[in-house]
């Protein structure tokens, strides 16, 4: 017979794992279920990288949180005694002027690194192949390169959460996919699997990710999946790719949506991105493949932005599937009508760099009490013509 838990956690990502974490250091009983092994092989949590940058344009609030997420990362780093964020640096790359228009991402991103005391590091042509000669600086008019960023390694930072959470008592029950939830007079009673099993608990927290909206169906009108392309890279010369040659960058990315990786000696690849509108894509029931036009697309990139990868040997290919809310904010918070429910998720594709925030957000709204940064995830209605707020996204396809 199953225990009842004081938080039952439904998903293994990064949400769902920091939340249990946060929670286990608060002395609660947490039980945490997934559908696959931690980290899942189809989330958005996996893979080898995911960027951490202050640069947010004009956004102060998302400054602020990179910011602490990034100090909190180093204290990771320490804590597991692995090198989980690697600071590295983050290049921002223009086409134009950064006083343009078509610039205004990097504009006020290099605009808030100073209001913030942080050195700025402006290059010109002259200056960008200097410092990092891979770049094609024909192309690019100017960059800034912060030191204060970098990227996280993913897959092997949810591993470790996962064992840790194990060690302050948490129990992970894998391969247990959530199917029904229990409402009896409107308060939440339990969570039954599609493999059969029910587990009992005085509040839940769905943390899902992509699934999260075909367990609360309320929330479809302001959630969907979008999938996008992944792509991984062998490189002919590694050590040109690799800091502190290298960084992660973002190439004119709110008109383009590229970004990417300095070389991975561990996987002995560069991987590279597009963080732009996507396709649509159910998280069960659609394929993920990337298709030949999105090759030939990164081709013509590569082309004009890293001209030695041209040619490089891909050696794979993935969709990344973001939980995207219509306004592009995190979605955290107590349901509104059902007692002992709480969501979190809303990734939208810039999620992972705030882990270290995320399970403490989640678990101070759902024992009721406020947190400094959540009240705009708050559980909010949202009409069909809204538009993302991130800034860096490019929405143009």
């Amino acid at each position: 017979m199953q225990k009842t838990y004081d938080f039952l956690i439904v998903g293994g990502g990064i949400f769902g794992i920091t939340t249990a974490v946060e929670l286990a250091k608060r002395k609660y009983s947490v039980g945490l279920i997934n559908p696959d092994t931690i980290p899942h092989h189809l989330a958005a949590s996996t893979d080898i990288s995911k960027a951490v940058r202050m640069e947010y344009g004009s956004d102060q609030e998302y400054f602020q949180m990179a910011e602490e997420s990034i100090k909190r990362w180093l204290a990771w780093n320490d804590f597991f005694d692995t090198t989980l964020y690697h600071e590295v640096g983050f290049l921002m790359l223009c086409k134009g002027s950064m006083e343009s228009e078509s610039q205004s991402y990097e504009r006020e991103s290099y605009e808030n690194l100073k209001a913030f005391g942080y050195a700025t590091n402006k290059l010109d042509r002259a200056a960008l192949q200097k410092r990092f000669p891979v770049v094609n600086s024909q192309h690019y008019h100017e960059a800034n390169f912060n030191p204060k960023g970098g990227y996280v390694e993913s897959g092997l930072a949810v591993h470790k959460l996962a064992a840790y959470a194990q060690s302050l008592g948490v129990d992970i029950h894998e391969g247990q996919t959530a199917k029904d939830i229990k409402i009896e007079g409107g308060k939440l009673k339990s969570i039954k699997t599609k493999e059969g099993e029910t587990f009992s608990c005085g509040h839940a927290i769905i943390a899902a990710g992509a699934n999260t909206p075909y367990l609360l169906q309320e929330l479809q009108p302001y959630i969907k999946s979008t999938g996008h392309a992944v792509f991984w890279l062998k490189p002919d010369y590694p050590i040109h790719f690799t800091p502190p040659r290298f960084s992660v960058f973002t190439a004119d990315i709110s008109n383009t949506g590229w970004y990417g990786f300095p070389f991975s000696p561990k996987t002995g690849v560069i991987k590279i991105g597009k963080h732009s509108s996507g396709r649509y894509v159910h998280p069960d029931k659609d394929d993920r493949m990337v298709t030949e036009t999105e090759v030939e697309e990164l081709r013509f990139f590569l082309q004009n932005t890293f001209p030695d990868l041209a040619h490089a040997a891909l050696v794979y290919t993935r969709r990344c599937l973001y939980t995207d809310t219509l306004d592009g904010h995190f979605w955290i918070d107590r349901h509104p009508y059902i007692e002992g429910l709480s969501v979190s998720t809303g990734g939208s594709g810039h999620g992972f760099k705030m882990g270290p925030l995320i399970g403490e957000m989640t678990a101070d709204t759902a024992e009721g009490r406020e947190h400094h940064f959540a009240a705009r995830y708050r559980w909010r209605h949202l009409k069909e013509d809204t538009v993302q707020n991130e800034e860096a996204r490019h929405l143009g396809d």
